[in-house]
């Protein structure tokens, strides 16, 4: 699950790598042998794919969420106000163990579609 919350914490840094891999071109062009080139282009490819597919389950699960547990997953993970758990409570007027459960259902079903579960 620490893995998953890190993902989700990350998401918008993921993006710009993706953005900055496909960008560069992945390699550098002065690589010494053809066959080097195409391993690393490989590798770097299948990298991108797996960062686009997490965040693609991420954002898809986050749009697909009810709009209560879609506010403690922005408050959770994208913002800026370092809250606890009673005061992610008290903003989003619910109890601890709902917002601990709504975070706890999110993680379970990203886990879920990426299959780590």
């Amino acid at each position: 699950m620490k893995h998953i919350e890190n993902e989700i914490k990350v998401i918008k840094e993921t993006e710009h790598e993706i953005a900055y891999m496909i960008r560069s071109g992945f390699l550098d062009e002065n690589f010494a042998h053809e066959n080097t080139k195409k391993m690393t282009m490989a590798f770097v490819n299948k990298r991108i794919r797996k960062m686009e597919d997490i965040v693609s389950v991420i954002k898809k699960t986050y749009d697909e969420s009810s709009e209560e547990q879609q506010q403690v997953i922005k408050l959770r993970y994208w913002s800026n106000k370092n809250l606890t758990w009673d005061g992610i409570a008290l903003e989003l007027n619910m109890h601890r163990n709902t917002a601990i459960n709504y975070k706890n259902d999110f993680i379970i079903l990203v886990a879920k579609r990426l299959g780590w579960m």
